[in-house]
Formats: C-alpha cells, structure tokens, sequence
C-alpha cells in the first residue's frame, strides 16, 4: 500500500513538471514570435534580455519534456500528455521571424542536423509507446497525432536547413556559382528594373525595398567575402543608387541590410522557395484537420480537464500562428523576388493580383494601426533606426562611475555594461545624416566617374583603404593659399582615433564650437563620428581594422584621470562650464605658451600630448573668423575619411554580426563601398600613375621630410625606390620622432644631386641631447616649427601590405 502512494505521487509530480515544461515551451515560443523582429532595429535593454532568456529556455525545457515523456508508463492519461510532442517539435522549429540568435548558431549548422534527428526520434518513441501500443483513445489519436507529428517534424527539419543555408562558408560557395548573378542582373535588376519603380522621383519604402531586393546578390556577395564581379553590366546597375539623392541611397542600403539579416538570422531564405510555400500551405489545414479529429473523435474520458485545456490551446495557437506565416510568405517581397523568376511571373505579378493581395494583408495587420499618428509603412521597420554609439573620453573621465559600473567591474562584467550604457545612445539627426552620406557618396562618385579621373581629384582603393584622413588633409595644404596647417596621424588606426578624439574634443570645446556662431551641421557631425568611432576603440574593437591596441586604451584612460586628478583645481570654472570643458582647457594650457615640451618624455601621457599638440595647431589655424568654416570642413573630411577606413577593412564577418545587434553605421557605409565596386586587388587609382607632378600638386611641409631619402640619385622619380623598403611610407624614417614643439635648429645644408643619401638615424641621433658624429649628415630640423618650406613632391606611394610602429605620429602638411 505504501509503494502505491509513492509511485502515485512520483507519477503525479511527473505529469506537473509536463505540464510546466509544455507550458514554457510554448511561452518562450510566444516571446520569440513578439520579440524578434525588434532586434532588427536594437539590440539591447530588456526585450533583448528576454529574448535570449526565451530562446535558451525554448532550447532546454523541451528535450527536458520529451526525456520525461520517455520515460513515464503509459496509461490512460499519458497518451493525451504524450500527443504533446509533435507540438514540443513545433516549438524548437521556432517561429518564421528567428532562426539563429546569433552568427555561431549558423556555423554549428551541421551539429544541429544530429540534435534535429534526435529530437525527432525521441518523439517518435514517445508517440509509439504511449500512442499506438495503448490504442490511441478509439483510434482517433493515431492518425490526429502522425499528422501533426509530421508537420512539427517537417519544420524542425527545416529550421536546420534554414541554419544551413545562413552559415557564412555556404553563402559564399553558392555565390560563385556561374549564371547566378548574371542572371538575377538580367531578370530583377539592372536600369530598367530600378526606374521602373520611379527611380527619379523620391523613393518611398516599397520602392526603395523592390530595388533592394535587384541589388542583394551584391550584398551577399560582400559579405560572404566573396569579390564582386567587375563586368559592366553589373557594375552599371549597382552604381545606379549613386544617381539619387543621399536619404534613398541610404534607404536603398539600409533594405538590403534588412534582407541580409532575412537570409543570416529568419528562415526566409527556406520560406520562399517551392517546399517552403508547400509547408505554409499545409500546415493550417493539417492543424484544422488535427483539431477535428481530437475535438470531435476522440473520447475525453478519464482525462484531465488541464490536460484538454492545455490541448486546445496548444491547437488553436499553432493554427493561428500557421495561418500568419502563410499570409506573411505571400505577401511578403520575397515573394515578388521569387515570382520574379518563375513561371507564374506572368499569370500573377504582370496581372498585379500579388499587390492587390498584398494590400488586403497589410490591413489585416493590426500592428499598423495607431491611434494618435499615421500608419507607418508596412516596410518601415526594414529601414535602420539612426543610432551609433557614443564615447566620450574626456566624458568619461571626470564623471564618477556609477554603483553598478562598479559592480560590474567586480565581477567581470565591465564590457556588457559599457555595451549597454553607451550603445544606440544617440540618434543622428537629419542634417548630420545629410553632412555624413553627402560626403560618403560624393568619396565614392569619385572612384570610378570617367570624368573626375584626375590627380589629386579621385579617390582611389589606395587612398580609402590604406590611409585615414592623409589625402584630405594633403589635398587642403595644396589648396590652401592662406594658411598652412600641420597634422599628424598615428601609425596604428585605433592610436590615430584616440589621438584625433581628443584632439577634436579640446578643438571644439575650447573653440565654443558647438554652441557658438559657428556650430551647425559640420561641428555637430565632427562630434557624432568623433564619439561613434572612439566607442568603437572603447566598447566594440571587433568592428575595426589593424590592431587591437586596448592596453593602449586603458593606459590613455589612467593617464588622463591622473591628469584630471592633479590639475583640476587650476582650471577655471563658472557655472556653465562643465568638468569635460574643464578638462579640456587643461589638456590645451598644459601644451600652452613655455609648457610646449609637456609630455615628450613620458610615453604614458604620449597620446594625450599629441592630441593637445593638434588640438592647439586646429585652435590657432582658426583663429581668424572666416578660416573657421574651411577648417570645420577639413576637419569633417578627415573625420569622414576614418569612417569610410574603418568600414572597408573591417571584416565581412563583424559586419554579419552586427546585424543581429540593431545594425551598424559602419556596415551601412561598407555596403554603399561595395557599390562603388572598383576595389579590386592591384587596381591603379588616381594617385599611382607615372605622370610627372603638376602645379596642385604643389604641398606644404614642414622640413621636406627628408627628401634626400625619398629619391636615389640614380632614379629621377620622386617617392620612388628600387628596393624594397620595410617602411610601408617611403621618405619617412623608419622610426619617425614625436613632434617636437621647441624652436627650430638651422636648416640642414642643401645636398647636390650626387650626393648619396643620408644613412638613416638611429635611436639615439633621434635625441636631442644627442650630438652628430663627425662627418656625418646634419639633423633633421625639428617639425612643427616656422614657415613651413613650399616643396613640391608627389605622395608617397602607400603599399598595401601596411606594417606600422606603434605608437609613433608622422606629420602631414
């Protein structure tokens, strides 16, 4: 008697923890189906919390249910639990809207084909134990539970599918696939298909999405890592969005982003084909059928009534669910591109029977309705939502952290706090957006318009990949009559960011830029990409080029809080300045008047000393009222520069990861790069031909930078050397001194053309304190000092392998 109550409780806490794992399963279902869609547009906060708790729970608790279904004995009522298996495979296929969560659920592709198969044979066993062998409640529940069995393991089978076609290696093997893109040019894209839609005219979503669509085999080309064929055809038809204005450019790309993340991380890529449209179609009439045959044929007897409430309800969810999938697969564009390419192209697009239907499916949606504004497009949440991250250096450090940064930090969670405290933080407004693509595409008309193929006019693949504001500011020194401005950019990206950032933030806080007679869309911009990319260096380093330099980081971080700590009582304050101008204004009073030489020492304070070096240079080169406007400009550019550097080179992979988190201003610029299509390997721009220098040319530098190791007497080509040079920039030495700030020594003696060239100095020559051998070449003078020398000399030629020192600066006047 005793064993009974205890194998009768054992057997009731089972059935309980079925019923609380189905349960679950099926509200980590719902969570996935509402909450999906939003991490298209962000990626952080509390729904994205919840739905990665959802798509972990749904991945656990369901095998969980069927080990347990497994291995309980079957009764009466075990046989109505055990018909909840084929809706547990329902629930790990996942809802339409979500495959993977992330990049590596996509690689991990062929593991999930053993699981898929395991899970489908433990429910097979549990419908066979509990189902068949106990007869099924009449009969009724055999062929109520293989139909249903059948579909759920028919989606299962599917999302795995859906997770093979978005892994990276299988995406970039079909695009090589001859015919492929050639054809999809021919049939959806091309210039008839984008002016079909109304190309001169101002593209609304649906249009902007249907050229999208022409253009993804680009898109998914570029981000398998795969080139872009340069034939004309296509490069014709994909620098046709250059032809429009810069807010449907930017729609256009952002659309394809959209379907990029479509292909990476839903299963559209397996909803619109043949089988995938056979499922939809099925499977509502399959769950009605089910629901038929378990309402009216099956014997409730003896059951629970929990148990046949939990029934119903798992029925009429998926039934409705089914349903609006399939009216989400016909009316979606992916259709339309689908259609594009059959058969029936004629028989229902030519006719406009698939837009009269997509119309009724759209205002069934009730999403779309809102009460206190307009309804939004129905391709409205394709487009991206507008907001970078954004990092302030001198922000940062003189604000006390918070309680729970400090928590974090205690226990190892500093980086997911900086992610969620700084990202889609700010939204760029329109005339921000407007200064940056304006110039972003105008960079990139550049490359391959016939017209504008001239020195020092074009951008070539050199100047974008290889350098990060040197052309622009080179091409201002050859143009600027007035006044020349001395630069200097680090040898490493991120060291040149960090440099350029606090050099930006001393400039425009010192110069009452932002808030003065001179703030507009220029300075507000200078700020935005400023801030973005320096939360680049800071918080998502993965989605830069060259090294990870995040000791450096930190140690310009502990430096400038040591600054911030001794000196800012000695800054002046009022009641509308606040500690970041403070710190600013220390930062250029330390640089200042007879502290010039402040950090040419130290090498922990290095980059906080160049930065005021530049910041002072920007400040004094407009000083006069009516520079400041052409220096807001080329400080823009360079700022533009750096972001078009840091979206080409960075890799087709973090591009592909970021789209699972809200998007990127990066990867936008990258897939407008891609359109440009002319970067291809050894391919010769504008400024690599062998065309003796003309009058634009001519630059000024600020000592010649060594123009004796520039050429050999022995080859009359400027920047030109025979052997190969283990500096990537010729003229420079291979280990370029700081900027010195102290007065210039005499000029070196003028050299005659059999002179040989100069050994290069060494360390110790470097020093000032050091004095010349005897015999040997006089020093080089300082930089950064006097008029500068009116030289004319070509740019050097920058080599594609780039192997920079760290840490070091060379100027560019």
């Amino acid at each position: 008697m005793e064993q009974g109550w205890v194998y009768r409780t054992a057997q009731l806490f089972t059935i309980w923890d079925i019923q609380a794992a189905v349960l679950s399963s099926f509200a980590a279902h719902l969570v996935l189906v509402i909450l999906a869609g939003a991490r298209r547009r962000k990626a952080s906060g509390v729904r994205m919390l919840l739905l990665w708790l959802a798509y972990q729970l749904g991945n656990f608790v369901a095998p969980y249910a069927l080990t347990n279904l497994s291995l309980c004995d079957p009764s009466p009522r075990q046989q109505l639990i055990a018909f909840w298996a084929p809706f547990l495979l329902h629930h790990l296929a996942g809802p339409d809207n979500i495959s993977a969560l992330s990049l590596e659920d996509n690689a991990l592709s062929g593991r999930e084909v053993l699981t898929v198969a395991s899970r489908i044979g433990g429910a097979t066993y549990v419908l066979y134990k509990h189902v068949y062998i106990g007869g099924g409640g009449g009969g009724a529940l055999i062929p109520a539970s293989i139909i249903i069995f059948a579909v759920g393991a028919t989606k299962y089978a599917e999302r795995a599918f859906a997770l093979w076609r978005g892994d990276l290696a299988n995406i970039r093997s079909s695009s090589k696939k001859k015919g492929q893109l050639s054809r999809f040019i021919t049939t959806c894209s091309g210039t008839l298909a984008i002016r079909s839609t109304g190309w001169e005219r101002c593209l609304d979503d649906e249009d902007a999405l249907m050229v999208a669509h022409a253009m993804l085999p680009l898109c998914r080309r570029a981000m398998a890592d795969s080139s872009v064929p340069a034939d004309g055809d296509t490069l014709h038809a994909s620098r046709e969005i250059f032809g429009t204005s810069w807010d449907d450019t930017c729609k256009v790309v952002e659309m394809e982003l959209s379907l990029m993340y479509d292909i990476l991380y839903t299963k559209e890529a397996v909803v619109h084909t043949w089988h995938g449209y056979g499922i939809r179609v099925i499977s509502p009439a399959a769950i009605a059928a089910t629901t038929v045959l378990f309402g009216f044929y099956y014997s409730k007897e003896g059951q629970s009534k929990p148990d046949v409430m939990i029934t119903y309800v798992l029925l009429a969810a998926t039934f409705l669910l089914d349903t609006s999938w399939l009216l989400r697969a016909l009316g979606s564009t992916w259709m339309h591109g689908f259609l594009q390419c059959s058969w029936l192209h004629h028989a229902i697009l030519c006719t406009g029977r698939w837009r009269r239907l997509g119309r009724v499916i759209v205002s069934l949606d009730l999403g779309r309705l809102r009460l206190t504004a307009t309804p939004r497009s129905p391709s409205s949440y394709r487009r991206w939502s507008g907001k970078v991250g954004q990092y302030s250096l001198l922000r940062e450090v003189t604000r006390e952290m918070s309680l729970c940064g400090k928590a974090a930090k205690k226990i190892g969670l500093e980086n997911v706090w900086k992610e969620y405290q700084h990202s889609n933080t700010h939204k760029l407004s329109h005339e921000v957006k407007e200064a940056i693509f304006t110039r972003v595409t105008k960079v990139l008309r550049l490359t391959y318009q016939e017209a504008n193929k001239h020195k020092n006019v074009g951008y070539s693949m050199t100047n974008i990949t290889t350098n990060w504001g040197q052309v622009t500011a080179k091409r201002f020194a050859s143009k600027s009559e007035e006044k020349t401005v001395h630069l200097a950019f680090g040898r490493e990206f991120q060291e040149d960011i960090l440099v350029w950032h606090i050099a930006t933030q001393v400039f425009l806080m010192c110069g009452s830029l932002l808030h003065g007679k001179h703030s507009g869309a220029h300075a507000n911009a200078i700020k935005a990409l400023s801030d973005y990319l320096m939360f680049l260096v800071a918080v998502r380093r993965h989605m830069l080029p060259g090294l990870k330099l995040r000791s450096l980081y930190e140690r310009t971080f502990e430096s400038l809080q040591r600054v911030w700590s001794k000196d800012r009582g000695k800054a002046g304050s009022c009641c509308s300045t606040t500690e970041e101008e403070q710190l600013a204004r220390i930062l250029r009073h330390k640089k200042d008047d007879a502290d010039r030489g402040w950090g040419m020492k130290d090498a922990e304070i290095s980059i906080i000393s160049d930065g005021a070096n530049l910041a002072i240079e920007l400040l004094e080169a407009g000083a006069e009222e009516f520079q400041m406007p052409l220096l807001l400009e080329l400080v823009f550019n360079v700022w533009v520069d750096k972001l078009l550097h840091a979206a080409t080179l960075c890799s087709p992979e973090s591009h592909a990861m970021q789209l699972s988190r809200g998007g990127e201003l990066t990867t936008i610029v990258w897939i407008m790069v891609q359109h440009a299509g002319p970067f291809t390997i050894g391919e010769k721009g504008p400024d690599d031909d062998d065309e003796e220098p003309t009058d634009d040319e001519t630059q000024q530098v600020k000592h010649g930078d060594k123009v004796g190791e520039e050429k050999k007497a022995t080859d009359g080509k400027r920047g030109r050397d025979k052997e190969p040079l283990s500096d990537p920039y010729p003229g420079y030495p291979a280990e370029p001194p700081k900027p010195k700030w102290a007065s210039e020594p005499p000029p070196p003696k003028p050299k005659s053309a059999s002179d040989p060239p100069p050994p290069k100095p060494s360390l110790a020559e470097l020093k000032p304190e050091s004095a010349p051998p005897p015999g040997a070449a006089p020093p080089p003078p300082k930089t950064d000092v006097g008029e500068p020398i009116a030289v004319q000399t070509r740019a050097p030629k920058r080599r594609r392998e780039r192997r920079r020192r760290y840490a070091t600066l060379y100027p560019i006047d």
